[in-house]
């Protein structure tokens, strides 16, 4: 879990700072995870499913031996076999003021990232060939974050070949005016 400071008050004018703020780094440590065949684990996106019987691991997710760049020992902490999905889920502790939320994934292949249980990739999202940096980037609505314990839900899937995941979260608060 990643705690952050409040910069600012309620209640008071404000504007966006100027830089983002990291919430979750890229390689971050103790997602909950869970290796599933393709299109199962419905239901693991929302706040109140039961995670229990998933393992914890740390990104980034995949395969260790490869043609790609980012499939090796130095840069896939966890294991995820091919032809499989991946769910994970990590709590994100949000201050007051927080605003303009970025998912960006890095995945080979496939990606669908959720929000306190929305979709906000709209759909599950198709890459091909290897995972590049910020493969992906989305977007988080304001209107569905909340102030303390916010979920971070993804399902990655492979399609063959190798496997990777891995992502980070930005944010930025919004400044007391005056």
């Amino acid at each position: 879990m990643f705690v952050l400071s409040t910069v600012g008050s309620l209640g008071t004018a404000a504007a966006p700072s100027s830089a983002p703020t990291i919430v979750v780094p890229y390689g971050a440590s103790e997602y909950k995870y869970q290796v599933v065949p393709v299109d199962d684990g419905i239901g693991f996106e929302r706040p109140d499913f039961d995670d229990s019987a998933f393992a914890v691991g740390d990104a980034g997710f995949g395969s260790r031996e490869g043609y790609c760049e980012l499939n090796n020992p130095g840069d896939v902490r966890t294991e995820w076999p091919v032809e499989t999905d991946l769910l994970v889920r990590k709590t994100l502790e949000l201050p007051a003021g927080t605003t303009d939320v970025v998912v960006y994934v890095t995945v080979d292949n496939d990606v669908q990232v959720f929000v306190n249980g929305h979709d906000v990739s709209d759909g599950l999202q198709i890459h091909e060939g290897c995972p590049s940096l910020d493969s992906f980037s989305f977007a988080v609505p304001d209107s569905l974050l909340q102030v303390g314990t916010n979920l971070l839900a993804v399902r990655a899937r492979d399609r063959g070949g190798l496997t990777y995941l891995d992502l980070e979260v930005t944010r930025r608060n919004r400044l007391r005016l005056g």
